[in-house]
């Protein structure tokens, strides 16, 4: 949501010489103006789906096609990819890859992030895919009456062009919310984004279990109109990655998130700065296995910034970390098949806490031993954090990875597998079609479900 008013509640608020007094109140001019806004634009966004949804009903019945854009701006959060798929063998949809910039992390993340998410799907469905912007002239294509369906991921309208957000395409068509992790993991969600106009404005909004459906409702009724837990889409790929050549050592990934700053992140998980030495040096300890470096995709830009390590300490940790010969550095792209192929993951990062679940194998997550994580879970990631095994300490580490991780000792396995087939592993791996019927019911028959 962006607008004048809130331009003004934060250049006034600026005023206040107290710091907790002046976040404490443009917290509330903040929120309330927010409330105004989804008042409003909430029952006209609905009003206008129902003429979209007519206008479907009417090309489908005269023999036509469904037009469907899938809007990415970074292919490793490109998670309707498997309703892509199933899409393009389905004659009642025309779907195709829309490519948006990211513009939340300056020119030359933009560059990078685009050319590497048009090289990665491209590869996969070549013409299928879209560029919808040129960075070298700043031109950016209208995606606005292009499609009948939109699915995006993108939720927060700082991330890309606003013509690209779920509020602008609302306009034209009905727009699809697949949130690009498993979501519904963190206060910070519970707090801010059962409140986001690009979710709230969504056609539909499919979450991934019924546990997160109840609880964003009751946070914001608003939802209630549009919410669907249809399960986790995005991880039906997973059971159709082919089985790779018998492996004879363990494959570990390590995978620390990008939330350093434990002062201004609302969202703290890292704990990368604590752990970075010992993880180069992880490799040499174990040099029966095999590691698979895979930062975040906003870590290293981050910590190449002068706030942090800069860019050359942040070229040379990363040279070191590739100098192993037992390692494989990630940076970012598609994980299901390093998913497939590992045998443990260490990590602190948001959705891989319940997206491993689906592998069937153990994880070890990192915390500070403070109880920063703690503090930020909610109910349904509690249950998750309570099957998983923890680590504080370099030697904590250490430890899951000789002995649970290479020698496969492994007791928590039989609790863990019965915990994600009943509440994680929701439709698995049925929830693409589940989220194609959702759509299809509400075009045809104007239900919810």
């Amino acid at each position: 949501m962006k607008n004048a008013k809130t331009s003004i509640i934060r250049l006034l608020t600026a005023l206040i010489p107290a710091k907790g007094l002046r976040r404490r109140i443009r917290r509330r001019l903040m929120d309330a103006e927010r409330d105004a806004w989804l008042a409003k634009n909430v029952p006209e966004a609905r009003r206008r789906y129902a003429r979209l949804e007519a206008a479907c009903r009417e090309k489908l019945a005269a023999g036509g096609r469904l037009s469907v854009a899938f809007v990415v701006c970074d292919a490793s959060m490109f998670s309707g990819e498997s309703v892509f798929q199933a899409m393009l063998s389905d004659g009642r949809f025309d779907p195709f890859i829309a490519v948006v910039p990211r513009v939340s992390r300056g020119e030359e993340f933009l560059k990078a992030s685009l050319e590497k998410t048009l090289s990665s799907l491209r590869a996969k469905f070549g013409g299928a895919v879209r560029c919808m912007y040129d960075p070298a002239t700043g031109a950016a294509r209208p995606l606005e009456g292009a499609a009948d369906v939109v699915f995006t991921s993108i939720v927060y309208q700082d991330q890309t062009l606003e013509q690209y957000t779920t509020v602008r395409l609302s306009r034209t068509a009905l727009v699809v919310c697949l949130y690009y992790g498993y979501g519904g993991l963190f206060k910070s969600n519970e707090r801010k984004t059962v409140f986001l106009p690009d979710i709230v404005c969504s056609w539909r909004y499919f979450v991934s279990n019924e546990a997160t459906r109840r609880l964003w409702v009751e946070r914001n009724p608003a939802l209630a109109g549009n919410t669907v837990a249809a399960g986790y889409c995005k991880m039906d790929r997973l059971a159709r990655v082919p089985a790779g050549a018998p492996r004879t050592r363990a494959k570990i990934i390590v995978a620390p998130h990008h939330t350093i700053d434990r002062k201004a992140d609302a969202l703290s998980l890292s704990t990368f700065l604590e752990h970075a030495d010992f993880f180069l040096r992880l490799p040499e300890m174990f040099p029966e296995a095999d590691f698979v470096f895979r930062p975040h995709p906003l870590l290293f830009a981050r910590l190449a910034t002068p706030k942090w390590w800069g860019p050359e300490r942040t070229a040379e940790y990363e040279r070191r970390m590739k100098a192993h010969a037992n390692v494989e550095f990630q940076q970012g792209g598609d994980y299901f098949g390093t998913f497939a192929e590992s045998d443990a993951l260490v990590h602190d990062c948001g959705s891989f806490l319940a997206e491993y679940f689906y592998t069937g194998r153990p994880q070890c997550y990192l915390s500070d031993g403070k109880g920063t994580l703690e503090a930020q879970l909610l109910p349904f990631s509690e249950r998750l954090y309570a099957n998983v095994y923890h680590a504080t300490t370099d030697d904590e580490i250490a430890a899951f990875v000789r002995d649970v991780a290479i020698a496969g000792r492994d007791p928590m396995k039989p609790a863990r597998d019965e915990f994600a087939a009943a509440e994680v592993c929701v439709n698995h791996p049925n929830a693409t079609a589940r989220v194609i019927d959702a759509v299809m019911n509400g075009i045809e028959k104007g239900t919810l479900t």
